[in-house]
């Protein structure tokens, strides 16, 4: 018999449940030839309902795993990790549940409740689970859940890339990780280089400029169910104790609104582990060629206040990244040194079977006392500034989901979350023909956002079921501006926009066939933006703006070609709101007119069932922008906002995950396109034809890492990795047109894990490269054409880690 799950004959009562372990199996094929129930493997099984877990244990394990008994989708699992038997595995997965696995003939198990489960027992001590598992080479069924329905990797209409710590040179599971490390993971991610908390995320060259300013970004990124942001930056969150990154490839207008064109980043963090006491210890030290040397500590404790019921996660987390740029005229060195302090606590309670109620916040506090550019012809990695320009952040993030799973599959998640940020910053506006009299440009920004979302959906891992919801954003944007002399600034005009955002929407898939799914849906959004010239950050009052009610369809097929090939199409709109912006010139605001954007795109997907081969996927897209919002600079540094114009972008982009033999895997990942702007706006007649800025035209990534086992508890893993980034230019127009990019970049690394202790050593630009990341800095300085933003030389770290 095939390894996987099976059922008794059993009562009508557990037909429901019979179905659904029948399905999870062939949704996710067993291995050709079943394993011995004592051998070893590597299992990675997620927290979450027992009879999933049940059937993706089976899978990797390679043995027969069943059960006759209800409600088995109403009790939460702890999941397994580490090189096991499947009697260990089991073990695991079911302590602290009512439930207890029996062995049968054949290395087969059959799940039980237990004999006494009311009254406390004594549990066997379970084997350690290792701090930080082998990379996971079986593949057996991914879930993507930023799609709002629970659907399988394989069987999502569109594109999608899903990184996980310790998988390749993806993301890493110590604190010295950011969202640079995803972004070097995968090309169809890119970003501007102005420093941590004032980048700004593209998704697969949906970028409309290099600098920040009152739009909304192209890239909405998400903390597990609620947004980040509304307007501005990216704003820089450590990856510390996030179990993956989710990039769905946009628009994503039908499921989260307006802002999403580009497409949405998804920060998907640990759960509160309800049934198990554990913490972790990390840290590490780093030096950097010609540069300061640097530093990372983190933690994480996970307490169960009631074993199954609540319990609370608190994370914290301090890193340095030392300084490599010399200011000559300051006579300064390593002044771009960047600190990032910040913390998660959050607290899980279970009140009924089936409720779910997460609450908690994030805090994250960051300061760079000066810019991250350089200048040429002053020197290797220097310039001469006037000014310190530093710049520094304030974040906070509240949280509360409540979810509701019923056992016929029915499932309810109702999210609020609440965003304050203050950012300042300071820019050297010295002017070059007044050198030594010091000018200081400085922007306030001050983001309130208010979200909240209920949605109810029924899914099923081949994309069928249906979801309907609300959504409501409440967003308040301040950005306040003073120029001048340092000790005598003055206040100019900036804006302030308040944004009242309510929708319904809905989706559904309907299986015309066992391979074939079609999925259709649409958001009906009323949104109205109010906006004030302000002279500073307080306003009482808002001239009216813009309001408007549009519907953003979507349509999607996906054809399973055969159990592990599916082919996909999708059709997709979104757009961005306008409001009350900056203009050209100082004193200056004007209105900014709503943007739009359709996407068509198809392709192919392969998913590795087993632990050996090949997963890929290659795409095609065509994306129609009208009226592109982007923030610019003048030609003498001040910001604007305007609208560039039309363009359309042609993608194609594929990526590969292979594994030829037992712990060798090597992963590529490219992403083509061409994309120029037409029919600009008639103040800006220069940039037809130019192509939109940090838009690089091809764009690759790889990597190759190899995992053995010393002994049944100690592994040793290498891998290395290397990352090219195609030319782009700054801004579509003179004095903006200056090149970036053109340049690879690449990491080593290795790994030593024994039980729960974890040594690593790493390499990045190993062949100390200087490239330049993002062809800008100050902008008072742009019309000099002599910016440059250099990768961090050549820099060693050594790390560990300790988990109890």
């Amino acid at each position: 018999m095939a390894a996987g799950v099976w059922s008794e004959a059993m009562p009508v009562r557990k037909i429901n449940l019979a179905v659904s372990l029948i399905a999870a199996t062939l949704i996710t094929p067993s291995l050709s030839t079943p394993a011995h129930a004592a051998e070893r493997r590597v299992i990675a099984v997620a927290p979450g309902p027992l009879d999933r877990a049940i059937a993706v244990l089976a899978q990797q394990s390679g043995v027969d795993i069943g059960s006759a008994e209800p409600g088995l989708s109403r009790v939460m699992t702890r999941g397994a990790r580490g090189r096991l038997t499947a009697a260990a595995a089991l073990d695991q997965m079911l302590a602290g549940t009512p439930y207890t696995a029996q062995r049968l003939g054949g290395g087969s198990f059959r799940i039980v409740r237990r004999a006494v489960v009311r009254q406390p027992v004594a549990r066997e001590r379970q084997p350690k689970r290792p701090l930080t598992p082998p990379p996971v080479e079986v593949s057996p069924e991914i879930i993507v859940t930023a799609t709002k329905r629970a659907t399988s990797r394989l069987r999502f209409p569109g594109a999608l890339t899903i990184l996980r710590p310790s998988s390749g040179v993806n993301i890493r599971n110590d604190a010295a990780n950011g969202m640079d490390e995803a972004i070097a993971a995968t090309p169809i991610l890119q970003s501007t280089a102005l420093g941590a908390g004032r980048n700004k995320l593209f998704i697969r060259g949906v970028a409309d400029s290099s600098f920040t300013g009152p739009t909304q970004s192209t890239a909405n990124v998400y903390f597990g169910e609620v947004p980040v942001a509304y307007n501005g930056p990216e704003p820089g969150l450590n990856l510390y104790d996030v179990d993956q990154v989710e990039v769905l490839e946009g628009p994503q207008g039908t499921l989260y609104g307006a802002g999403a064109i580009g497409g949405i980043v998804r920060l998907v963090p640990h759960a509160v582990d309800l049934l198990g006491v554990s913490a972790n210890v990390s840290g590490g030290v780093s030096a950097t060629k010609s540069g300061d040397p640097g530093g990372d500590i983190a933690g994480m404790v996970n307490i169960p206040i009631e074993t199954g019921v609540a319990g609370v996660r608190a994370v914290g987390y301090r890193v340095v990244e030392g300084g490599y740029i010399d200011d000559i005229r300051r006579n300064l060195r390593n002044v771009n040194r960047v600190a990032t302090t910040g913390g998660r606590l959050d607290v899980r309670v279970v009140p009924a079977s089936g409720w779910t109620v997460d609450a908690g916040v994030v805090i994250q506090d960051l300061t760079a006392p000066d810019l991250q550019y350089a200048e040429r012809g002053m020197g290797s990695l220097s310039r001469a500034s006037l000014l310190a320009q530093p710049f520094s952040q304030q974040y906070f993030l509240g949280r509360v989901v409540v979810d509701r799973r019923w056992e016929d599959g029915l499932h309810l998640v109702s999210a609020t979350g609440f965003v304050h940020r203050d950012a300042e910053s300071r820019f050297d506006a010295t002017r070059p023909i007044r050198p030594n009299a010091p000018i200081a440009y400085d922007t306030d920004e001050r983001s309130r956002l208010f979200s909240h979302e209920t949605r109810l959906s029924r899914a099923q891992p081949n994309g069928a079921g249906w979801l309907v919801g609300v959504a409501l954003i409440h967003a308040r944007d301040a950005y306040a501006r003073k120029y001048g002399a340092p000790d005598k600034l003055r206040d100019i005009v900036g804006v302030t926009n308040r944004t009242l955002d309510a929708a319904v929407f809905g989706e559904a898939g309907l299986a015309i066939s066992p391979a074939l799914t079609i999925t259709a849906g649409a958001r009906l959004t009323h949104q109205r933006t109010d906006g004030d010239p302000i002279a500073k950050l307080k306003t009482t009052t808002y001239i009216r703006g813009l309001s408007s009610t549009r519907l953003d369809p979507t349509l999607g097929v996906s054809w399973l070609l055969t159990p592990t090939l599916a082919a996909y199409a999708r059709y997709q709109s979104g757009f961005r709101t306008g409001g009350i912006t900056v203009a050209p010139g100082v004193g200056r605001v004007t209105d900014l007119v709503r943007d739009t954007i359709h996407v068509g795109e198809i392709g192919l997907r392969k998913e590795r069932h087993g632990p050996l081969g090949l997963s890929a996927s290659i795409g095609a897209s065509l994306t129609d922008w009208r009226h592109i919002q982007a923030d610019l600079v003048d030609k003498s540094g001040f910001p604007f906002t305007t609208n560039l114009g039309n363009s359309h972008i042609y993608g194609l982009e594929a990526s590969a995950n292979w594994v030829p033999l037992s712990g060798l895997k090597i992963d590529m990942a490219m992403f083509l396109n061409e994309t120029h702007v037409a029919d600009a706006d008639p103040a800006l007649r220069r940039q037809v034809g130019a192509r939109l800025p940090n838009t690089p035209p091809f764009a690759v990534s790889g990597s190759v890492g190899y995992e053995w086992s010393l002994s049944a508890d100690t592994h040793v893993s290498i891998d290395a990795g290397w990352r090219y980034v195609g030319r782009s230019t700054v801004g579509t127009q003179a004095p903006l047109d200056v090149s970036q990019g053109e340049y690879g970049s690449t990491h080593l690394g290795g790994t030593w894990t024994r039980n729960t202790i974890r040594l690593t050593a790493t390499v990045d630009n190993v062949f100390d490269v200087k490239g330049d990341r993002f062809a800008g800095g100050n902008p008072f300085a742009l019309a000099a054409r002599n910016e440059y933003t250099p990768l961090r030389p050549r820099t060693f770290r050594l790390g560990g880690a300790i988990g109890w």
